[in-house]
């Protein structure tokens, strides 16, 4: 069965040309009519038969122009029905976009070619049909070209969302340049792409080029990028080169030839400058236009929101940690002899929670916990805490429930909620997995494993630091002075299995070298740890320029100082 509208279609075709034929017809009829009914009366009887000889060859020659007009007709009709098929088909296709703007810009002679019937077309009416023709196809193409250019940006700003979202999650300055530079690299389609962070105070910017390398810097005003900083403008330059103000150093160091740049400012959400973005060298050679100006506009918007977010978010981890150490300082002041025990003991836990693997999160929960462990001795009387000598059993009671006094100080503080199990973990730090311990005596998987970990480093630093009581070893009393080096790692090993988990001794003593090479010199004299180190990892003491076995003195990095 036949479409609907091609069936229409063919029946006003037929009607039309019905009608035609009888109009052209009708004013021969009329003349019929009038000489039948009017003419021949008056004309005498002998003469009727050349009058009617006369008028039908006459008629005959007039009907031959209504044939005409009709065969001419029917071939402009069958022309205009062939151009419109082709407009409607032309029309679907830039309405439903099915085409790719290269496959509608086709010639016009092959989108729009009308058959031609006999050689005695007229050409009066083939240069109208080819005027029509031209029309539609500047129709066509202006209609191509708007619908390639919607689609360029539909595909723009996919990309500008997709981006903002990239963006907007990435809220740790480390990762958020890199992330940024590469983002912005692939969607401008460029060569290299900077990202420069205005520093107000010391009226200079910086950049980040990679994880563990120190910032570079330039003071504001130098080059492209110090000029944007400077004036706010934007700089869109197809050759860098012939500006006065370019620096060709890196260029020159680096075998590279900076053409098209494109640098504008990076404001704040507030409208604050805060930096400038800058894309070098458009891959497909051409500079930079008014549309990448515009385009790049919208990225340094959002570019300007993910580094505010992460500036503020910078700040606010910045203020958080200084209120930790003030508040693990306290202890300190309280209690000189142990300065520095909670910040040897994080960094031994640190090297030990990475040793185990243990994730991101885990290892700053760990490191505010470790820090935070001995908190509660602030609320020991002083008599106590600062008593030269054995406790009686009534005082090693009181300091026996710091613990305690940890949890309730730390319960009061506010925790975000990934850091919420710090005060659980530091707590606990003298839980024995045997069930020994205090305060609660939990045994194995009850202790959480920040716990372990602490717990370890906590006692390997008391026995390697002089304190105010005597230290144990078995039933044998030491000094108070720090235990031999070699005597500390013993207790630690034979408490594996029933003070300590042993999967965590197993890592301390895998990553002590390094641990005691960070003290070595400060709070270790060299020949305390030298012997210790040569035994569980020669490696350490070449960074140290210690002399070998063989008297050999090897050169070394200058010691860390904490």
């Amino acid at each position: 069965m036949k479409p609907f509208k091609p069936i229409a279609e063919e029946k006003s075709r037929k009607i039309f040309l019905v009608f035609f034929v009888l109009s052209s017809m009708l004013p021969l009829l009329i003349v019929i009519f009038i000489c039948n009914q009017y003419l021949q009366p008056f004309i005498e009887a002998d003469k009727s038969g050349l009058l009617g000889e006369t008028l039908a060859y006459g008629l005959l020659v007039m009907l031959f122009f209504p044939l005409l007009s009709f065969f001419l007709m029917f071939r402009r009709i069958r022309s205009l029905e062939g151009l419109t098929r082709e407009i409607r088909a032309k029309s679907a296709e830039v309405i439903e976009g099915k085409k790719s703007f290269g496959e509608q810009q086709i010639e016009a002679g092959e989108i729009y070619r009308i058959e031609t019937v006999g050689a005695a077309a007229d050409t009066g009416d083939e240069n109208e049909v080819q005027s029509l023709i031209q029309s539609f196809n500047n129709i066509f193409q202006t209609a191509a070209d708007q619908l390639a250019e919607r689609e360029q940006l539909k595909e723009l700003l996919a990309s500008l969302i997709a981006l903002a979202s990239d963006l907007t999650a990435e809220l740790e300055s480390s990762r958020l340049f890199p992330l940024i530079i590469s983002r912005v690299t692939q969607v401008m389609a460029v060569e290299r792409t900077s990202l420069y962070v205005i520093d107000w105070d010391k009226h200079e910017l910086w950049t980040k080029v990679a994880e563990g390398i120190d910032p570079i810097t330039l003071p504001i005003g130098k080059g492209i990028s110090g000029r944007v900083a400077e004036t706010g403008e934007v700089i869109n330059v197809a050759d860098a080169w012939e500006l006065p103000y370019f620096d060709r150093s890196f260029d020159l160091i680096n075998n590279f030839r900076t053409r098209s740049v494109l640098s504008l400012p990076v404001k704040s959400p507030t409208g604050e400058m805060i930096g400038v973005l800058q894309v070098i060298n458009k891959k497909n050679g051409a500079s930079f236009d008014l549309k990448d100006e515009v385009f790049m506009k919208s990225l340094a918007s959002q570019v300007g929101i993910a580094l505010e977010n992460s500036f503020l978010i910078d700040e606010a981890r910045l203020s958080f940690n200084s209120s930790i150490g003030t508040l693990s300082a306290t202890v300190d002041a309280r209690h000189p002899l142990t300065a520095g025990h909670s910040l040897r003991v994080t960094e031994y836990s640190l090297l030990i929670a990475r040793e185990l693997n243990l994730d991101r999160n885990d290892i700053e929960v760990l490191r505010l916990a470790a820090m935070l462990h001995d908190i509660g001795k602030i609320g020991i009387r002083d008599a106590v805490l600062l008593k030269d000598g054995v406790f009686t059993p009534e005082e090693r009671e009181e300091m026996n429930s710091h613990p305690v006094k940890t949890k309730t100080i730390l319960d009061k503080f506010h925790f975000p909620r990934h850091l919420r199990s710090v005060p659980e973990i530091a707590w606990r730090h003298h839980e024995k997995v045997n069930g020994h311990g205090y305060p609660d005596g939990l045994t194995g998987d009850q202790i959480a494993p920040g716990s372990k970990i602490i717990a370890v480093a906590d006692v390997f630093d008391a026995l390697t630091s002089r304190r105010e009581y005597p230290k144990y070893d078995g039933s044998k009393t030491m000094d108070c002075g720090a235990m031999p080096l070699m005597q500390a790692i013993s207790i630690i090993q034979k408490e594996a299995g029933s003070h300590f988990a042993p999967e965590v001794v197993s890592a301390f003593l895998r990553c002590l070298p390094q641990g005691l090479r960070l003290y070595r010199g400060s709070h270790f004299a060299p020949e305390y740890v030298d012997e210790a180190i040569r035994r569980l990892a020669p490696e350490y003491l070449q960074d140290a320029g210690v002399m070998t076995p063989s008297g050999n003195a090897l050169a070394g990095a200058p010691e860390r100082k904490r």
